[in-house]
């Protein structure tokens, strides 16, 4: 008896199990889309994208486990799980998700918007996570707010300015409520790790938990003001702008130029920007008010990034290693950041402990290692500086 040949299931079809209806006609490629099986052929923000959606995919396969599995104990629904209806209130899936993600043809107005379609699929996607306090739903959508705001500024030429200016408002905003959520937790688990890395006798007094009470209630304090916002009409209307965006663009004076020619000199200027902020940082001497230019040449750092990023739908490879190149001082500067805000909070929660009487001897050992982290990262970042400066020709 010979054998049967067994069906080979489509890989894109098991991407999308747990997705809705909508976010799987966009992935599995709507009318004008590209299919996402090629993967070689996506650019960063399609990547992204995929990569966002996948995530979401997950926590909604998790969410429906739950909810089973309550109802089948006959219990109430679990801590996190949300009825359709709350949902729906937060950042959902309004009609946008068919705007491909590749540009459609090679003007700089058709490339800007791919990137722009890109990162609003991606806040799509982490919307039902932000209704829980997904973590990681907090960060896609923080990524994907940071990347709307670069693409949106850095070619504003592309753009009608009127029409995006206080699109760029609301982003930041939104920007920072998710920054709120997303900082304290990050500082928890790297100083809770610190912690676990100490020997038992020089850890004195309650410190896990007050570090971890401290942290807590800043993340759920800022969650609710999240949550506040994106119930909100302000946000529903943001939504809905982006969702324009992503579909047609209001054309600027410099819309219909090539894109292999303008993009680049558009991100020509905002690494000129972070050329700038590094050596307004490496004039300071140490301290404060160095810490604070070091932390907004990593801003610079990122929206070069980005530039880079979008300039390489047109530009290729190149663009693609400077944007590498930025990540890292992007990376290593955020590094430096965050052992300075660590160091800070500290303080903060060593004094309290010392006026209830406690021993504050712990967090003077934390305080130190977050200095020693500090210090090392902005070596690395000065080095990372180094390597970005070179293999910039495409810019022109």
């Amino acid at each position: 008896m010979g054998l049967r040949a067994r069906p080979v299931p489509d890989p894109r079809l098991r991407r999308h199990r747990g997705l809705r209806p909508r976010q799987a006609a966009l992935l599995r490629g709507a009318p004008g889309h590209q299919p996402v099986g090629r993967r070689a052929a996506r650019s960063a923000p399609g990547r992204l994208v995929d990569a966002a959606r996948a995530r979401g995919a997950r926590r909604s396969a998790v969410r429906r486990r739950d909810a089973a599995r309550a109802g089948a104990a006959g219990g109430a629904r679990p801590r996190g799980a949300r009825c359709s209806g709350r949902r729906g209130r937060g950042v959902s899936a309004p009609e946008l998700a068919h705007a491909p993600v590749e540009p459609r043809d090679g003007t700089a107005r058709e490339h800007v918007r791919a990137a722009v379609a890109a990162g609003v699929a991606a806040l799509v996607a982490a919307g039902p996570g932000l209704q829980d306090g997904d973590d990681e739903a907090v960060h896609d959508a923080r990524v994907a707010t940071r990347r709307l705001r670069a693409a949106l500024g850095v070619f504003r030429p592309v753009l009608d300015r009127e029409h995006v200016a206080p699109l760029r408002a609301q982003l930041r905003t939104l920007g920072r409520l998710l920054g709120d959520v997303r900082d304290p937790d990050v500082e928890r688990a790297a100083l809770l790790d610190l912690l676990d890395a100490e020997p038992a006798e020089l850890v004195v007094g309650p410190v896990r938990r007050r570090v971890d009470d401290d942290r807590r209630t800043a993340r759920t304090d800022a969650l609710e003001r999240l949550h506040a916002h994106l119930a909100s009409g302000e946000h529903r209307r943001l939504l809905a702008a982006l969702a324009s965006l992503a579909e047609d663009l209001p054309p600027g004076p410099r819309a219909d130029e090539p894109a292999e020619r303008l993009l680049p000199r558009r991100a020509r200027k905002a690494w000129r920007r972070f050329d700038a902020a590094v050596e307004r940082a490496t004039a300071v001497p140490p301290g404060p008010r160095r810490d604070e230019a070091l932390h907004a040449a990593r801003k610079d750092a990122r929206r070069a990034r980005y530039a880079a990023e979008v300039a390489a739908s047109a530009v290729g490879a190149p663009a693609r290693r400077s944007a590498r190149r930025a990540k890292a001082v992007q990376a290593a500067l955020g590094d430096q950041h965050d052992a300075r805000v660590r160091q800070a909070s500290l303080r903060r929660v060593a004094m309290q402990a010392h006026l209830d009487g406690e021993n504050a001897f712990t967090y003077g050992r934390l305080h130190a290692l977050a200095q020693v982290a500090a210090d090392a990262a902005e070596r690395d970042g000065l080095v990372a500086i180094e390597r970005a400066r070179r293999g910039r020709g495409w810019l022109g």
